[in-house]
């Protein structure tokens, strides 16, 4: 009898550990299925998100040499249609070419700012008055002398080249007559708008004076809305008869009034007025100034810089620097983003994440970026490093 039951009492013991066993190796399978699961999607994800970017990068390198090509076939063609004109003014005829007034412009600067990228570049230079940047004259273009007396006067009109035109390479003689402006509500006309893509691409920008370096062939400036690279044809000062309505007498008195007028679509106010950063943003905006990723015009021997570069950023994500092209249709400039995306922008060396929330900016992190140095067109990286660089503490 005790012998049966002990049997009975193993065989029972036996049954249990092997239905433990079985449990153990079931769970076991299972939490391998489901590890080999993700492991199958995350590798699929990474093969369709690698093709994905080798696919932009093509386009984009694509992109380049096209543009490349196009802007080697529009000199060649400015070479030959002066000639053509030079040759019609001697001989006392016209020709197309003459009536058209061809005009070839040397560059007589370069200009350096924290703007590297459009994205984040503002609509107008006052909007962001504490940005800074210098432009780099070109000493076999323009002698240093020509700027004397330059600094006797607090604001300048900079005559450029929008450089960073993506389409020129692929449109047609015959460009869209009309265009839809970021925050008008229709389509007006091209030359109504301050659009770069125009007959010829050129700007006029109004920015702040500050000194004038000779030893280094530099013009300080601030208040700019110019995209780093950005060629300079020309300087000219400004004066107050530049100013409509502006009344300047013999006896040095001087008064302005309300004299322009703008579609309501232009003046309309889409600021966010609140900008915050992450402790974590915080600390890398730090590190990377002391890491020399806004230099040369923000660096770490300057302990104003630091204050001067954040300030910056403030004013240029309260203009909400979001691209129209991206979730703009149910969120507007200005206000908030329903779906919590995370927008990006390239300031100098540095990437900004923010998101815009119910109650403004907030930006997430910082990260050093490098640039690939086969894909600059004109100083502008059409792709930078996908790997960022880690911020280290210093």
């Amino acid at each position: 009898m005790i012998s049966s039951s002990s049997s009975s009492s193993s065989s029972s013991n036996g049954n249990n550990n092997n239905q433990s066993l079985l449990g153990v190796v079931l769970f076991l399978g299972g939490a391998l299925g489901y590890w080999y699961h993700q492991s199958e999607v995350a590798r699929i994800s990474k093969q369709a998100e690698d093709r994905r970017r080798e696919e932009r990068t093509g386009r984009i390198r694509a992109e380049v040499k096209l543009r490349t090509l196009s802007k080697e076939k529009e000199a060649l063609e400015w070479q030959l249609t002066t000639t053509d004109s030079a040759t019609a003014s001697t001989n006392g005829g016209t020709t197309k070419s003459s009536v058209n007034h061809p005009m070839v412009l040397r560059c007589v600067g370069t200009v350096v700012s924290p703007y590297t990228k459009r994205m984040g570049t503002p609509r107008q230079g006052s909007l962001v008055p504490s940005s800074r940047a210098f432009i780099q004259i070109d000493g076999s273009t323009l002698q240093m002398e020509a700027l004397d007396g330059m600094e006797d006067y607090s604001h300048l009109w900079i005559l450029f080249g929008f450089h960073a035109n993506t389409t020129s390479a692929t449109t047609s003689n015959t460009k869209k007559a009309k265009v839809r402006p970021p925050r008008a509500p229709h389509k007006v006309g091209q030359l109504a708008t301050r659009s770069p893509h125009r007959p010829n691409p050129i700007g006029l920008s109004l920015v702040k004076m500050e000194r004038l370096d000779t030893k280094l062939k530099r013009v300080h400036i601030s208040a700019l809305d110019l995209v780093h690279g950005t060629p300079v044809y020309d300087i000219k000062p400004v004066v107050p008869w530049d100013i409509p309505g502006h009344h300047h007498d013999n006896n040095h008195n001087s008064s302005s009034n309300n004299a322009l007028q703008v579609p309501d679509w232009v003046s309309q106010k889409d600021e966010i007025h609140t900008v915050q950063f992450t402790p974590q943003a915080e600390t890398a905006w730090q590190t990377l100034l002391q890491q020399g990723r806004m230099a040369p015009l923000y660096t770490p021997q300057n302990d104003s810089d630091a204050e001067a570069s954040r300030a910056t950023l403030v004013e240029i994500l309260a203009q909400d620097p979001r691209s129209s092209h991206k979730g703009l249709k149910v969120n507007q400039r200005g206000t908030t983003n329903k779906s919590s995306q995370t927008y990006s922008l390239i300031f100098c060396q540095t990437q900004v994440n923010f998101v815009v929330l119910s109650w403004g900016v907030q930006v997430e992190s910082v990260t050093a970026v490098d640039f690939d140095d086969d894909a600059y067109v004109e100083g502008i990286p059409l792709i930078f490093e996908q790997k960022q660089q880690p911020v280290q503490a210093d």
